[in-house]
């Protein structure tokens, strides 16, 4: 809503005349024009000085508050990065943890199953051993059959050479030099 202005009506400016008109009656300091205005023109002097001062002051009141502001704003803009980089770092951390913990599961996992599989490689280990047992058994009578077999066959032979003396050491030479 902006200003308006009215335009007098007679009454109100027969009224402000009626005052005007008194006012300038009562003036004490009528016929001391000059020496107001002199008076008047330092007064002015001196309430521009002032006014410069003052808006000088003011001048450095705002650019302190905007310096202010421009501070506020960057711890707080400051404060907005650590809280950022506080937020990546927790959820890296959060993924770090995790990551261990599901290798550590797997790992366990596979330590269950290295257990499970070795208690049954146990299971067949122990199973093949009565087996393996029965074959060198096996092998051992067979050795011992080829044993005797030798020793007989052995026997026999001694008992040939014992009859015939003439067969043992067998003169053949095998070589012409000697």
């Amino acid at each position: 809503m902006g200003f308006e202005h009215k335009t007098p009506t007679p009454n109100s400016t027969r009224r402000h005349q009626k005052y005007r008109g008194r006012r300038e009656r009562r003036n004490p300091n009528m016929g001391q024009d000059k020496q107001v205005k002199k008076d008047s023109s330092q007064s002015e002097q001196s309430a521009i000085i002032l006014a410069s001062s003052q808006n000088a002051k003011l001048v450095e009141i705002e650019k302190d508050k905007r310096l202010a502001l421009i501070e506020a704003w960057e711890e707080n803009e400051k404060a907005k990065a650590q809280t950022k980089a506080y937020k990546e770092l927790c959820s890296i951390e959060a993924w770090e943890n995790n990551m261990k913990t599901a290798l550590e599961l797997d790992l366990k996992k596979m330590e269950e199953n290295l257990e499970v599989e070795k208690a049954e490689y146990a299971k067949k280990c122990k199973k093949k051993i009565p087996e393996i047992e029965k074959i060198a058994e096996a092998k051992r009578e067979k050795i011992e059959k080829q044993k005797e077999q030798e020793s007989i066959k052995v026997e026999k032979m001694s008992e040939k050479l014992i009859a015939t003396p003439s067969a043992y050491p067998p003169n053949t030479k095998t070589c012409g030099c000697f």
